[in-house]
């Protein structure tokens, strides 16, 4: 049973998916914007190819999404913060959120 909206954003912090639901997404453009319209605060998005990391399914290499905030420590040092990781199928248009 998917959990109602209101439970989600309580939950995951705006963040549009449960750790470990699976869902389809017909692209990859389409899951970035479906995480941007979440407006998740001070949140980044950066996508990244997987050469080791293949789906179960089809064996193709997925695609990393990862969510984060970004802090600075000092002139050189960043701190990030992972809210959220995606991995997409672009073959298979599945996609889920791992972590």
């Amino acid at each position: 049973m998917a959990h109602p909206s209101r439970v989600k954003s309580k939950i995951a912090g705006g963040i549009p998916h449960m750790p470990f639901q699976e869902f389809t997404a017909n692209s990859l453009e389409q899951l970035l914007a479906e995480l941007k319209k979440a407006k998740i605060p001070n949140a980044r998005i950066e996508v990244s190819t997987s050469e080791n990391g293949r789906h179960y399914a089809c064996s193709k290499p997925l695609v990393n999404v990862l969510v984060y905030t970004s802090h600075s420590l000092g002139e050189e040092q960043e701190y990030k913060d992972l809210l959220a990781l995606y991995q997409y199928c672009p073959d298979c248009k599945n996609a889920a959120r791992v972590l």
